[in-house]
């Protein structure tokens, strides 16, 4: 299993398995289709391999999800969210996710991103788009840059900047590094939940 930051596991190998098996697509398939090895994938579903940033937004756009659902906790009927009780994934790469929203939120989605510096790395920048709603990040601490089509934005702590969601969009650090707060309404790629 996975482990947050504080030590509390959470099974994202078996969310994998499940976005896998909903859609009734082999191992073997799934490895020919995304370029990794099956050993890899394999491990991965049984939580033996950590995960780098570029597999994981292979395996987000190969599902049409949106990332933070491999950190969503099924199910949580407080709406008290201590920071020790959020789900955290840290990839080989140093970034860590951390999911606050969870997967029955239904009109927002919340994750508290981390990014060391310079990061993700430029061939690894994934551009992002969606066709409804509306994003809201802010920083935390350091610096992000946030480049939504032609207009780029470089945030300090405290700047928050707000788009449409069907605006292409990527998001980096540079030499600080920098901590954000995403926002997105309405929740993005929620539909296989309905089949699981």
């Amino acid at each position: 299993m996975e482990k947050e930051n504080n030590g509390i596991e959470f099974n994202i190998g078996e969310k994998i398995r499940k976005l896998r098996k909903i859609r009734g697509i082999t191992l073997k398939k799934m490895a020919e289709d995304t370029g990794m090895s099956y050993s890899y994938l394999s491990e991965l579903e049984n939580n033996k391999h950590s995960v780098t940033i570029d597999n994981l937004q292979k395996l987000a756009l190969y599902f049409q999800i949106d990332m933070i659902h491999f950190l969503e906790k099924t199910e949580r009927k407080s709406v008290l969210i201590r920071k020790e009780s959020r789900n955290s994934l840290t990839t080989d790469d140093g970034i860590i996710f951390q999911a606050i929203s969870t997967e029955d939120s239904k009109s927002m989605q919340i994750t508290f991103v981390v990014l060391p510096p310079n990061s993700p790395e430029k061939e690894q920048r994934i551009i992002h788009k969606h066709p409804q709603g509306e994003e809201f990040i802010t920083v935390t601490k350091g610096e992000v840059t946030v480049a939504i089509e032609e207009e780029k934005y470089l945030l300090k702590e405290g700047d928050s900047v707000i788009f449409p969601s069907s605006r292409e969009h990527v998001i980096y650090s540079g030499d600080k590094g920098g901590e954000f707060i995403i926002v997105g309404a309405p929740p993005y790629g929620r539909e296989y939940l309905k089949r699981l």
